[in-house]
């Protein structure tokens, strides 16, 4: 209970404990309604009627306890003038608590702004579909030459694959790759991916005649 609300409570309840009195048996005494005996008792004084009533209620708590109505009706003031001046108390600490409130606000909001600025300026890098350049033309090309080399360019950040297996690139995302070919008809898969984005594939063909070395000189 709090403090500044228990004086009168705490001198109710030491005259009663003193002449072995409850609740039930002051209010039947007394012949006041149980609930009003109960909030003095207990300091709740949100629950009682107007204050002349109370005072004439104190006066029968005091006869029935054989102690001085005054000292009741004393004690009973200054608990609920304490109560009041802590209640006007608590005005500057709820306007801190708003301060606090709006200033934990916009900072939440500042980031919230920054993050959405920055997800906003890289979205295409992010969830856009990404670009991919191959130095093969799109027709099939015919290569006497077993192995040759294949260059290109993607977006920085993207995942490229070439039949499934990485190609690194550099940091401004150009790649070179050896390719080894087989007899007849090679076909390379380039496969693009941007984090979160789409994926973007390339599809290029390589015809590889092999040169047979002549039987006989």
């Amino acid at each position: 209970m709090d403090n500044n609300e228990a004086k009168i409570s705490e001198l109710l309840g030491q005259l009663m404990q003193e002449h072995g009195i409850t609740v039930e048996k002051l209010a039947f005494t007394t012949n006041i309604p149980h609930r009003f005996v109960a909030a003095l008792v207990n300091g709740d004084f949100k629950r009682l009627p107007a204050k002349p009533y109370v005072g004439g209620y104190l006066s029968k708590i005091a006869a029935a306890l054989n102690v001085d109505p005054t000292v009741l009706l004393k004690a009973y003031k200054e608990s609920t003038e304490i109560m009041r001046s802590g209640e006007n108390d608590k005005l500057p600490v709820n306007r801190f608590a708003i301060q606090n409130i709006n200033k934990n606000f916009i900072i939440v909001f500042l980031v919230v702004i920054l993050v959405v600025g920055f997800l906003s300026w890289r979205m295409k890098d992010i969830l856009g579909t990404p670009s991919l350049r191959v130095s093969l033309p799109e027709t099939t090309l015919v290569s006497q030459e077993q192995v040759i080399k294949v260059s290109g360019q993607v977006s920085s950040g993207d995942q490229l694959t070439l039949n499934r297996e990485i190609v690194y690139t550099d940091e401004a995302g150009a790649f070179e790759k050896d390719i080894n070919l087989t007899p007849g008809l090679n076909t390379l898969e380039f496969d693009v991916k941007r984090f979160l984005g789409r994926e973007t594939k390339v599809i290029r063909q390589i015809f590889y005649e092999e040169q047979l070395k002549p039987i006989v000189e």
